[in-house]
Parts: structure tokens; sequence; C-alpha cells
């Protein structure tokens, strides 16, 4: 089956389609009405005029029903019903009677139409919302409408009516009520036009209605010739009821911004209305005396009378009206002041020529002073404290917008202080209730500060104020960036505080944050003001400087002034401390990363700790397998002690004059199951940079205590014995270190005078006050106290002074170099000498050889360690040395 495709024609909008509707209504009614007046007095006609009037009826009840039963519609659709009920009585009271002339019943109906069309609009105009002044205003237009209206219908055809003694005086009363209710219905209807919002249709339909039955009612009254149904007179009723009909099918129009123009417009209209009527008595008296007419002056007067009372109350209802405006406006304005009084804005109006157009108190207030003086914009501008020229470009900029806000904050200078000004500028020159460029000002600095405070924050150390690693960073990444254009180079000198873990933990954390400020106060002052100082975390700092050639000499020399002002001691609420420092140095330029130079730096700072502390060292590639090697001991350590796989060799102390074991020097050695046999000159650097050193220390004092305490009870027949232990620096250095002692020697029971701590001169000289009264303390515990590796370190002697000691240790590089043959070194004599001056016992390290004994023995050196008399030996081993000792002493007796 084939398919017959229809073309679609082309769509018509619906606005035209209701006004093609409109239209055709219109001229269709038009034919109804010329119809009917063309056919006056015939049966077509009556036809005709039913028909018409019976649309009315059926259209009335139709828009009632469209507009939801409202009550004004349905009265106006009550009235529309009367009127065509009327007709129907009346056309059968005059065929009935042959007298059309006489009231009856179908004058009762018109006139309750009319009573029901005011009860309609009565209803339409309470609900409007309006308060008591306005509604008193209305009923007095209303009322003033009616009289002028009823006056001019008595004038013309009331009064003649009454004067027809042809008619009973209950047709002529009944007669004159018709133009009076059509004063009536437009008086109600100037009433509801006064208050008509924009769109609502109703109230002109309504008064285009009551016009047209006013006219034909007045028609009706002077020409009594017209009586048959047709006439051009019924052609007004039925335009008069079909309108009516037409005002049930509007809604109430919604209030438009343009009400208040259109409300101002509509009090003028009212006002001449009111004034008007008071012409219409002088009118009608006027009109009697050139027309030669009956005396009216009983009625002009009476009416006169009531039109000046009325229009005197609408005048004093203006000016309570005015009167309470002019109080509104005077209690906005105060409260505009008030508002802008306490507003942190300042709104000024400044013309296009820039003259300032308003009041610059507001701005004088923002701003903290007088508002004396400021008659310009130049005077405004200074007030505020703004560069004119920026000023002038934000006002050039405003104009050029048309109309768009133009906004920006600008930095300001009021009465010697910096200040921030927020301008927004609109451009309303074009507004005539504005008339110029609307200037909000508002001081922000507060929040600006607020700002800065918080980005300082985020950028820099809460404790010390300096740079935080995240400005650090930024600061070095531009300066190589610097470097790749202009040459140069950028070196970061890497801090670290030896000892502030034993300050912290001795003296507190409130001592510590002291110390880190001044240390930070004494990095400021030991760089150049362009240096960037910068605290990374913890106790560890970092400096940039900016070279301007490429080697490490700038560098160097900041990182020397910086050891030297970190070396002198401050003084804090526990008494002086001297830290020490580790400073790693790296140089970079170019494209080298910020992380990677501060990373370089880093490294040849932990290099600088591994070599013993209080030392410098710059960067050298080497240094990364190195660091690789000692942060995988630094991993391995970590686990070891809690794996057990530290374990102690004991190298036994001989006496050089009988060859007797006199006691121990305890060693600790680590077998890691990873990487093997770990010698301690690669893990103690290592465990000390890392701070192991506490907890491994304190363990190898336990173990040592408990074999010596073991073995002087298990063999009292070997004699006296001593064990000796290292102390490292750090531990000299934590608040823990005496507690531990004690608490090793509690739990081993062995007595403090068989316990011999070994401490290194550069231990001492970090913190010599500190060190000197740790010392002390373990000195007041019993136990002797050894200088190792005397003679390598600083200025001995006087050391030896400050620091009291019992045994001194020859080091073993003054020792295992004297070969056969050789004497004594005066060196290794000089310090055996010393040693027996100041009543300290003196042990040689390093003895390898028979005549390195002999020759130390000759010198009378106490005691000796070395492999010419055992290695380190495992604990059953030293334990059968004990017992072989045993054996010969109680052989010998």
């Amino acid at each position: 089956m084939s398919s017959i495709s229809v073309r679609p024609g082309p769509t018509v909008s619906p606005a035209v389609l209701r006004r093609a509707a409109v239209t055709t209504a219109v001229v269709l009614v038009g034919v109804a009405l010329w119809a009917q007046a063309a056919l006056a007095g015939t049966a077509s006609g009556v036809a005709v005029y039913f028909t018409v009037m019976g649309l009315a009826v059926l259209g009335a009840w139709a828009g009632t029903w469209r507009t939801g039963h409202h009550a004004t519609a349905v009265c106006i659709a009550v009235g529309v019903t009367f009127t065509g009920l009327a007709d129907a009585v009346w056309q059968v009271e005059a065929a009935l009677s042959g007298d059309a002339t006489a009231a009856g019943l179908a004058d009762v109906l018109y006139l309750a139409s009319y009573v029901a069309l005011a009860v309609g609009l009565t209803l339409l105009a309470r609900g409007r919302g309006q308060d008591r002044d306005a509604r008193l205003a209305g009923w007095i237009d209303a009322t003033v409408v009616f009289i002028a209206a009823t006056l001019l219908a008595w004038q013309f055809s009331i009064a003649a009516l009454f004067g027809d003694t042809s008619l009973s005086f209950f047709t002529r009363a009944v007669y004159s009520l018709y133009p009076a209710m059509d004063a009536m219905i437009i008086g109600l209807v100037v009433r509801l036009l006064a208050t008509r919002r924009r769109g609502d249709l109703t109230p002109p339909t309504v008064a285009a209605a009551a016009a047209c039955w006013l006219v034909s009612d007045i028609a009706w009254l002077l020409y009594p010739g017209a009586e048959a149904f047709g006439s051009w007179l019924d052609s007004g009723w039925l335009l008069g009821a079909l309108l009516l009909a037409v005002s049930t099918w509007h809604r109430a129009g919604t209030a438009m911004p343009e009400q208040a123009a259109d409300g101002a417009r509509a009090g003028l209209g009212r006002l001449a209305l009111c004034l008007g009527a008071l012409v219409v008595p002088a009118a009608v008296e006027l009109s009697i005396d050139l027309t030669g007419g009956e005396d009216a002056s009983a009625a002009v007067f009476s009416s006169m009378l009531a039109l000046t009372a009325l229009v005197f109350a609408r005048a004093a209802l203006l000016l309570r009206g005015e009167a309470t405006a002019r109080a509104l406006v005077r209690s906005r304005e105060q409260y505009a002041a008030k508002l802008a009084a306490h507003s942190s804005d300042a709104v000024l109006v400044v013309a296009r020529d820039g003259r300032l157009l308003s009041d610059a108190a507001p701005l004088a207030q923002v701003m903290g002073t007088s508002a004396s003086g400021l008659e310009s914009t130049a005077d405004a501008v200074r007030l505020a404290g703004v560069d004119p020229e920026v000023a002038a470009d934000l006002f050039a900029q405003a104009l050029v917008a048309g109309g768009a806000v133009v906004q920006a904050e600008v930095p300001a200078r009021h009465r010697g202080e910096d200040r921030w000004i927020s301008v927004r500028l609109t451009d309303l020159s074009g507004d005539p209730d504005v008339g110029g460029v609307v200037v909000h000002v508002t001081d922000v600095t507060g929040r600006r500060r607020a700002e800065d405070a918080l980005a300082h924050s985020v950028l820099h150390d809460g404790l010390t104020g300096l740079a935080n690693r995240t400005l650090f960073a930024d600061r070095v990444g531009q300066a190589l960036l610097r470097t790749g254009r202009g040459g140069g180079s950028a070196a970061v000198i890497s801090v670290d505080l030896d000892g502030f873990k034993a300050v912290n933990d001795g003296l507190g954390h409130t001592a510590g944050d002291a110390l880190l400020r001044e240390v930070a106060v004494r990095l400021r002052a030991a760089v150049r003001a362009d240096d960037t100082v910068a605290r990374l975390g913890g106790d560890e700092f970092a400096v940039l400087v900016e070279q301007t050639g490429e080697g490490d000499d700038e560098a160097v020399a900041t990182a020397t002034r910086v050891r030297e002002v970190l070396a002198v001691p401050v003084f804090l609420d526990g008494g002086p401390v001297t830290v020490s420092a580790s400073v790693g140095v790296a140089v970079g330029r170019g494209a080298v990363g910020a992380e990677s130079l501060i990373g370089d730096a880093d490294l040849a700072l932990y290099a600088a700790k591994l070599d013993g502390r209080d030392r410098m060292k710059t960067f050298t590639p080497d240094m990364r397998a190195q660091a690789r090697e000692a942060r995988e001991l630094e991993r391995e350590l970590r686990g070891a002690l809690a794996g057990g796989e530290f374990r102690l060799v004991y190298q036994p102390v001989v006496a050089l004059a009988d060859r007797r074991v006199t006691g121990f020097e305890a060693l600790l050695r680590w077998d890691s199951p990873r990487l093997g046999p770990v010698g301690p000159d690669r893990f103690v650097p290592v465990a000390e940079a890392a701070g192991l050193m506490d907890p491994i220390g304190a363990w190898v004092l336990h173990e040592a205590c408990a074999t010596a305490a073991a073995w002087l009870r298990d063999h009292p027949g070997a004699g006296a014995v001593s064990m000796a232990v290292n102390v490292s620096a750090t531990q000299l250095g934590s608040p823990d270190l005496v507690g531990s002692i004690s608490a090793a020697l509690a739990a081993s029971g062995l007595p403090a005078s068989a316990l011999v701590l070994e401490v290194t001169e550069t231990a001492l000289v970090g913190d010599p006050e500190r060190a000197s009264a740790c010392l002390a303390a373990l000195r007041a515990l019993g136990v002797r106290l050894a200088l190792d590796d005397f003679g390598t370190g600083y200025s001995s002697l006087a050391h030896l002074r400050q620091f009291t000691v019992d045994v001194l240790k020859i080091d073993r590089s003054f020792v295992s170099g004297i070969a056969d043959g050789e004497p004594l070194p005066a060196i290794v004599r000089g310090t055996i000498d010393l040693g027996r001056t100041l009543g300290l016992e003196v042990l040689a390290e390093g003895v390898e050889h028979e005549h390195q004994a002999r020759l130390l023995a000759e010198g009378c050196c106490d005691t000796a360690q070395g492999y010419l008399f055992a290695k380190p030996l495992e604990r059953c081993d030293a334990e059968a040395l004990l017992l072989e000792q045993s054996a010969a002493r109680a052989l010998h007796g």
C-alpha cells in the first residue's frame, strides 16, 4: 500500500489566534447590534435583542466559572441575569396591558440588577488590601462622583420626570432610580479605577457598561417615544450587558514595577476629579440661567454643600497622608543614617565630571577622622590616603564600564599607617534618582592583615619566626632559577644542634624552646640581610646563601660564622648551656632541583655527624653511597637490640708488674643476620647520629655489670677485678645516664668501685660545664672514671684540672708504634709522669710486643692491654682466664 504524505502548513501562534477570535466576536456583536437597531419594532428585532441578551447571560456565567466563582463575577452575572429576566417580564407586561410607561415587576428586576452589580463592585473594592485612610478616600471619591452625576441627572432628566403629572408617583420614583443607580455604579467604578492594578480590566469594562446604561436611561427619560425594542437605546442596554459579561472573564492583574508611578498619576487624577466635581453645581446653575430652565437652587446648593464637605475631607486625608509619608521618609532617612553611621562601608556619589554630589561624612567616619574640610573628590581621595592616579584610573574604568561594577582593593596611607581600602564603583549617572557614580568604600585593613598573618603562619615557623621548609624550598628554587639566568650559584647550609636532646630532656621543653629561639636570633645575625634562614624541624636549621661565584667560599665562610656564634654559651633558666653544631654545605646552580640541593646539604650534615659531630662537611658525590650505607645500618640497628643481635667481648687489663689480670674492658659487637659482623667503628657513629646509643648503652651497662658481679661472686680467688665500659658523648649528655648506672649496679649487685666508666676528651669538650657536673654525679655513686685516648684530643692538662678522673689511658697510637730497640717516647713518658704526679692510674693501650711491655713497666706504667696479653675474649674464655688466675694464686699461696 502506498502512503501519501501531506505537507504540514504553517503554524499559527496562540496570541494570533486569540486576537483573531476577539476581532471576530467584536464584528459579530457589532453586526447583531446594528441588525437589532435596524429592525426596530419588528419581531426580528425582538428576536435579535433576546438572542444577544441570552448570549450575554451565558457569557457572564461562563466567565464566573472560568474565574473560579469569584464573588464579584457572581454578582455581575446575577445582575446581567436580572436584566435579561426584566426584559422578558417587560415584554410580557407590555403585551398584556398595552401600556409600556407604567412601572412594574420588570423595573424591580432592572433595579435588582443594579443592586447586584453594586454589591459585586463593593466586594471587589474591599479586597484591595488598603489601609483605613485609603478605603475612606475611595468612598469619598465615589460619593463625590455619585453626587455630581446625580445632580446632572436631576437637572437633565429626573426633575422633568417628577414634573410629569401624567405618570403616577410610583412610576416617577422608580424611573428616577435608573439614572441614580447609574451614577452609583459610576462612583463605585471610579473608586475601583483609583486603585486599579496594572492589567486589571474589570473596572474599565464595568465603567464602560455603566456609561452605556446611563446614556440609554437618560435618553429613555428624555425621549419617551423611543419605547419599542429594537431602538438604538436598546443597543446601549445590550452593549452594557455584553460588557458586563466580558468583565467576568477578567482576573485581577499583578502589580508591576511601574505601579508606584501609576499610583502617583492616579492620585493626581483623583484629586482633579474631586476638584472638578465642585464645578458641576456652578455649571448646572449657569446652564439654568442660559436656557431659562426651572430654578434648582435648592438641589444645586445642597450638592455644592455636600461636595465641599467631601472635598474638604478628601483634602484632610491627603494632608494626613502627606504628613504620614513625610514622617515615614524622615524615619527611613534616620534609619539609613544610623545604619550608615554603624556600617563599615561609606557610600559616595560622584558626578561624571568629578564633582562630589553627596556628603563625605560617612567616608570620614570609616577612616576614623573628622569630616571638616571635605568639599571635593580630591579631598575625599586625600582623606582615604589612596594614590590619586590609582583613584583616577578606577573612576575612568567605571565610566567606561557602562553600569557594570568595578571593584578593587588598593593600598592606602592614612596617618602614617599602611592600610587597605576596598572600592566598588557603579556608574548610575543615567538613573534620575542617583545621577552619578556610586562609590562604596570599605576599610579592609583588618582582613588583609589577617590574611597576611595566615600566609605568614603557613610559610613560617611558629616558634622562631623563621621560614619553614615550604618557604625555604621555594626560595632555593627561585635562587637556582636566578643562577641560570644571571650566573653565580646557590648554597644550602644545613645545621643540626649537637646535644639539643640533652637540653630538652634535662631542662625541659621550655628551655629547649628558648634555646631554639636564641639559635634563630644568632643565625640571623651571622648571615647577610638577603640570605634566608629557615627552621626545617626540631633542632634542624638551614641557610640559603646566594653566591657570586660557583665555588663554596662564601658558603663555607657563612658556615664558619654560624659555628662560631653557636659556640658561645646560651644562658637559660637552668644555667649556661653550650651547644655545638654539625654543619653540611652543598652548592648548586642552574637546573638543579631545590629538594635535590637541600638533600645534598643534609647528606653533608649527616657525614659531619658521623665524623664525630661539631664538624663541617661540604657535599661530595661519594656521600650519597656513604649515606645509603649509613641508612641501611641505621635501619638494621633499630631492630638489633630487640632481636638479641648484640653481644659483649672482654679484653683483659693486665698489671705490668706481675702480669696479673686486674680487670676487663667490655667491648660491644654486632652480628647482623643480614649484614654479618659489623665493626663498632661502623655502627657506633650511626647509632649516635640516629639517637640509638642511649638504649644500647644501657643494655651494655646492665650486661657488663651482671657479668662482672657473677665473676666476683664465682671466682673470688682471682682477686679484685674491675669492669670498664665506654660511655659515648650522647650518653654523657643524657640526663638518664646516672639513673641507668644506678639501676645496673643495683640489679647486678656489683660494687660501684668495680665499675670503670671510660669517656673520651672529645665527649667532654662539647659542653664542659654539663660534662663536669655529670662526672661529679658519677663519682658520687662510687664508680671510677677513666679518660680514654688521652693525648689525642684537646688541651689535656687543662681538662685534668677541670674533670676529676681516676685512670689515664694512653692511646694505642703512641704505643703500637714503638719498635724493638727504641726508647720509650717522650710523650708516653710524660703522660706516665703526669699521671703519677696526680695520683692517677696509668693504662697503656695497644701493647702488642714484649719490648713495648718492658719499656712501659720500666717507665712505671701501672697497667696495659693489648694483643700481647689477649685479644678481646668471649665471656666463657674470659672466665677461663680468671679460673686459671685463681688456680695460680692458690698454687703460690
